[in-house]
């Protein structure tokens, strides 16, 4: 009777032992990803510094300061929840590189943006105001009317996602306006 007791005793004991242990290597892991990305994001970047942010941007949950840039975790509401994301943007104030961490939109709409690498490639390699193109506008030919300004980037939305594809341009609005100093709307 006593030695199942002491087995179950004993197997919990290593269980937890081995838990413990593994904490410290999961944590490790989890750096390392985390810098990899930093360093994909904002390339020729090497070290991050962790800067405190005290702005009053919403949006905007941390600052990692490189060599070349920043790259700027944000966090914003989408159609069904909050979206996450990482942006890389370096001192020009020209995106060099995004992900979505984290999304929980409507599956086979506003969730496609976790994969779709042709909404989000419309973001690199340019600077400004991001707006998402509505009906009658398009990305590639700019808003229709006088509405549009020398800063203002139109990218067109993940079709039936435009609540979604507008918090994406939102996160990194505000990674841009944090690194050019601008006020972010």
């Amino acid at each position: 009777m006593k030695k199942p007791i002491i087995a179950i005793v004993l197997a919990a004991l290593i269980l937890f032992g081995t838990a413990f242990a593994l904490k410290s290597v999961a944590a490790d892991n989890a750096r390392d990803h985390h810098l990899q990305l930093m360093k994909t994001l904002l390339p020729g970047s090497e070290s991050f510094t962790a800067e405190a942010y005290f702005g009053e941007d919403a949006n905007i949950v941390s600052v990692h300061k490189a060599e070349n840039g920043f790259v700027i975790e944000t966090v914003t509401r989408g159609y069904a929840d909050e979206i996450r994301m990482l942006i890389g943007v370096n001192l020009d104030g020209k995106v060099t590189g995004l992900v979505v961490a984290e999304a929980h939109e409507t599956v086979g709409l506003g969730n496609n943006v976790l994969n779709d690498h042709g909404f989000l490639a419309q973001f690199l390699n340019k600077s400004g105001s991001f707006a998402v193109a509505t009906v009658g506008e398009d990305a590639f030919s700019g808003a229709t009317g006088d509405t549009q300004t020398e800063t203002e980037v139109y990218v067109d939305a993940i079709t039936g996602a435009t609540v979604t594809s507008k918090a994406i341009a939102r996160c990194v609005n505000s990674a841009a306006a944090y690194v050019t100093g601008a006020d972010a709307v």
